[in-house]
């Protein structure tokens, strides 16, 4: 019975997304490549190419510290990436989960799909279907190496890009954390588990703001201790546990607001403590603010290569 549910999970999406439709729907340009969308031309005023304010940055003017400057450098981060994607085909089965999933979303912001790295690179891991392997490696400059994201368009589909800064060995251990799931495969994407997120968004939607983000409620129990390891997961639960299982700030918050990982929605992630927006742009135009950015914020440079 688990098993045809699972198997039926994508149809049971498109069925729900048929019969609910999302208030929330915006086009995206990138303002090098102008693009036909619906048969309107779509102006470059509306580029959504952007590299956020430096409070994630020291305070300090730069180069004014060289003693602060040394210590920087010396800064671990781990960078996510949240996706809004946008599919030629409307019909698609993951076209109706991604309107479910931001129906269901108890935030403004705009993420269907989320992803981790430990560099700016384009080599993120992503948790997905459409393969036997569900963690794999997303690129948004070539989307069609990936099963997931070739099907959406690159010149519409949005990438935010956050970063938390860690401990030298919480990177290392985040990181050897995803290497060993990616090799090993064991880490499987269950699309029921939506349901459970799905549900919780709805509940969090009816409460005030202050109550509706993540940890913005009073619960006397929801934390699940990562050592109690489960295989099945969605893109933005995975990401979450990974934080909570290496980093301690995460896991200290999930723990004092008795939150679970199993609840977290991709827009959730915004708001774990410690992380901060650096930039946001289509997908086609990733390296190129990856490289305005490291440019405007030289700290992050080691994370991109030329």
């Amino acid at each position: 019975m688990f098993l045809f549910i699972k198997k039926a999970a994508p149809f049971l999406a498109l069925c729900l997304s048929l019969s609910f439709e999302s208030c929330r729907s915006t086009k995206f340009v990138d303002e090098r490549t102008q693009i036909m969308s619906d048969g309107l031309e779509i102006n470059a005023s509306d580029d959504i190419f952007k590299i956020y304010d430096t409070a994630f940055l020291p305070e300090s003017p730069r180069g004014a510290d060289e003693r602060s400057a040394k210590n920087d450098e010396g800064k671990k981060y781990i960078f996510m990436r949240l996706y809004y994607p946008d599919y030629d085909n409307k019909a698609s089965t993951v076209n109706m989960l991604k309107k479910m999933i931001v129906m269901a979303d108890p935030n403004p912001e705009l993420a269907s799909h989320s992803s981790i790295a430990f560099n700016l690179e384009d080599d993120y891991y992503g948790l997905t279907l459409y393969s036997r392997r569900d963690l794999k490696k997303e690129s948004c400059e070539n989307p069609e190496d990936n099963l997931y994201m070739k099907l959406c368009n690159p010149y519409r589909s949005v990438q935010t890009t956050l970063a938390i800064e860690v401990t030298d060995q919480e990177y290392e251990a985040a990181k050897k954390m995803l290497e060993k799931d990616f090799a090993e495969q064991k880490v499987k994407y269950w699309a029921t588990k939506n349901v459970v997120v799905g549900i919780e968004g709805f509940k969090r939607k009816k409460l005030p703001r202050s109550k509706s983000i993540l940890g913005g409620q009073d619960k006397k129990k929801g934390y699940i201790p990562s050592s109690k390891k489960q295989k099945h997961f969605v893109c933005s639960t995975y990401l979450a546990y990974v934080l909570q299982s290496c980093v301690k700030k995460v896991d200290d918050y999930f723990r004092a607001r008795n939150i679970s990982y199993q609840i977290v929605s991709p827009t959730d992630l915004y708001y774990i403590p410690g992380f901060k927006i650096l930039f946001t742009s289509t997908w086609v135009d990733y390296k190129i603010a990856a490289q305005e950015f490291t440019k405007s914020s030289p700290l992050f440079a080691k994370y991109l290569k030329d």
